[in-house]
């Protein structure tokens, strides 16, 4: 057996209709059904890419130093989409975390509304990497010209 990727994944969060906002108003990912308080998006081919399922606003947020999921990445097909996205993050208020230029991707972090870590980039060429032995050794800053 081989995997092939990952297909989707579920966040627990407090209020569907502020994830929604973020999900679908800034991110633009498409609400395509719900099931009770599970709600579902897709961001390309995949039946759903992510699900968000309310927990209620009571709900306690891990600490940081717990084990858990760090940030998930949504592909942004190109450095002019990544900018545009940077632009409507920005402008809808979302909490910026600064943008890293990883080598082998180029991307921004935010956070949702919950503060999980969204990481939105865009793969580059391997052609491109500065040093492909060692891809993943060192990360830059990013200027994105949103």
């Amino acid at each position: 057996m081989n995997l092939r990727g990952i297909n989707h994944v579920v966040l627990k969060v407090r209020n569907l209709e502020a994830s929604d906002a973020f999900y679908r108003g800034v991110l633009g990912m498409e609400r395509v059904g719900q099931r009770g308080n599970m709600w579902f998006y897709s961001a390309s081919a995949h039946h759903h890419d992510l699900a968000l399922i309310e927990i209620g606003s009571n709900a306690v947020s891990a600490p940081k130093n717990a084990v858990g999921l760090f940030h998930l990445c949504f592909d942004v097909p190109n450095e002019n989409a990544l900018a545009h996205l940077h632009a409507r993050c920005r402008d809808a208020g979302a909490h910026l975390l600064g943008a890293v230029d990883h080598n082998i991707m180029r991307s921004f972090y935010v956070l949702d509304p919950d503060g999980n870590e969204i990481e939105l980039g865009v793969d580059v060429p391997k052609s491109e990497w500065r040093d492909p032995a060692n891809a993943f050794e060192v990360d830059r800053s990013y200027e994105i010209e949103s």
